[in-house]
């Protein structure tokens, strides 16, 4: 509705109407915003299928519900500009700190229990596929590290070739795609969403809160903290934080659907008494509150 984009001079009325009346239309039915914003009733319910939806009740639900998460989260800390220029060191790492808790508890907050459990549902196979292309392949490194020591194959893909390949070559029944993109529009991992789920893999997506083409294009969309700009903000801060802890749930419920036997697992992965691929047997450290 900001962009207004392809709007005519109608519908930019309507758009506006909106934009400057926010909750206020919680109340308020067809008769009034098409009196209100000077256009006709079925005017209005134009303008809300053009931008996606059904019609006017459908747009309101979505609409009411985005004003209330940006208004409710991120009372303390600016996500897109955390510290300033004349915080001392330890001013900047209490505000770096301060946005790790309140990243974590906004993407709390978006967690829903049918879809994360859908999603491990989904990526309950023998080999996983990222996609991505942003910084978060370093945080997905992490989690394929977690995954390999409970036994599960986690593969990354960052290239063009790379994701075409195994799109067309991937084991249906054994295998699953997850992807991730902080805006969902991104166009070549939504092209690639595309065809994996006409190809009839099992998918399911990381992304920000909010409609765009990924969460459309997959249903089983987990969001991410969704109030960081694409350019004005310091760093990526809250989105590889988000996507972290995400990936740290994901991993938690694939772990408890074989508790015990995953956490043998681990442990042997982790002590290495028999592999010959390491000069010592087990984890040590010199560090003694650190070992068992």
């Amino acid at each position: 509705m900001k962009d207004q984009n392809d709007f005519s001079q109608s519908e930019k009325q309507i758009a506006d109407y909106f934009l400057r009346e926010k909750d206020k239309i919680r109340k308020q039915g067809i008769r009034t915003i098409s009196k209100n914003c000077y256009a006709a009733a079925s005017s209005v319910v134009r303008f809300c299928q053009k931008i996606g939806f059904a019609g006017l009740d459908e747009f309101k639900e979505e609409y009411l519900q985005e004003l209330d998460y940006y208004a409710k989260h991120f009372q303390d800390i600016d996500p897109n500009r955390p510290f300033e220029k004349d915080d001392d060191e330890l001013a900047a790492a209490g505000k770096i700190a301060a946005l790790y808790h309140e990243t974590v508890q906004d993407t709390l907050s978006l967690l829903d229990a049918d879809t994360l459990k859908k999603a491990a549902t989904i990526l309950d196979k023998e080999t996983v596929y990222i996609l991505t292309l942003s910084s978060t392949v370093g945080i997905c490194k992490s989690f394929r590290e977690k995954m390999m020591k409970i036994g599960r194959r986690v593969i990354i893909l960052e290239d063009r070739r790379g994701m075409e390949y195994e799109i067309i070559n991937a084991d249906k029944k054994n295998s699953a795609f997850l992807f991730l993109s902080y805006t969902g529009e991104s166009e070549q991992i939504v092209a690639y969403a595309s065809e994996a789920v006409k190809a009839g893999m099992s998918c399911a997506a990381v992304t920000s809160y909010g409609i765009n083409r990924l969460s459309e294009i997959i249903p089983c969309s987990i969001r991410v903290s969704s109030k960081e700009k694409l350019v004005s903000s310091l760093g990526s801060f809250s989105f590889s934080i988000s996507t972290l802890y995400i990936l740290d749930v994901l991993y938690a419920e694939l772990f408890r659907l074989d508790y015990d036997r995953n956490r043998q697992r681990k442990k042997a992965a982790s002590q290495r008494e028999s592999s010959p691929f390491y000069i010592s047997k087990g984890r040590k450290s010199s560090n003694s509150s650190l070992n068992e």
